[in-house]
């Protein structure tokens, strides 16, 4: 008898248990669905810090997520730092190489900060991956445009020959 009060109560701790444990990850599930929409939210009304804040948040719980690090580094580029959307960007194209939002966002990036070479580099890779993508081709048609208009003749190294 006490071996069956016994095996009754362990399994009662182990069913409250498991309770506990799931229903705190529905819980945290449904606080990161309510952040994410918040987020969504300030992206949409065009309040990009208050946007990024919350994808980093979010991002701490989850560093690998793509869906996460693309809206982080789009609401960057929008809020005109490029620097650090290039840096999000990168780090998709590095769990993503072929990733068209991440090719297109550097190609973007780089041609605002005025490397249109770069830009056109990874606007190239960008149409590989979608040839009918008519926004890529617009970019890709103005970097093309700035080269032919501004090219850019890169400054000659000095070489490390001590002749």
């Amino acid at each position: 008898m006490e071996r069956k009060i016994k095996i009754t109560l362990y399994m009662t701790i182990i069913i409250l248990a498991t309770s506990y444990i799931m229903s705190n990850e529905v819980l945290a599930q449904t606080v990161e669905k309510i952040e994410l929409e918040n987020a969504e939210e300030h992206f949409v009304n065009g309040e990009y810090k208050q946007a990024i804040r919350i994808y980093e948040q979010l991002l701490e719980n989850n560093p690998n997520s793509v869906s996460l690090l693309k809206m982080k580094a789009i609401a960057l580029s929008n809020s005109g730092d490029d620097l650090k959307s290039l840096k999000e960007f990168y780090k998709i194209i590095q769990k993503d190489p072929h990733n068209v939002i991440a090719l297109t966002g550097m190609g973007v990036g780089f041609g605002n900060l005025g490397e249109y070479k770069e830009s056109a580099l990874y606007l190239e890779k960008a149409i590989k991956e979608s040839p009918d993508n008519k926004i890529i081709k617009n970019y890709k048609k103005i970097i093309n445009e700035i080269n032919l208009k501004y090219p850019h003749i890169a400054t000659e190294k000095p070489s490390d020959n001590k002749g």
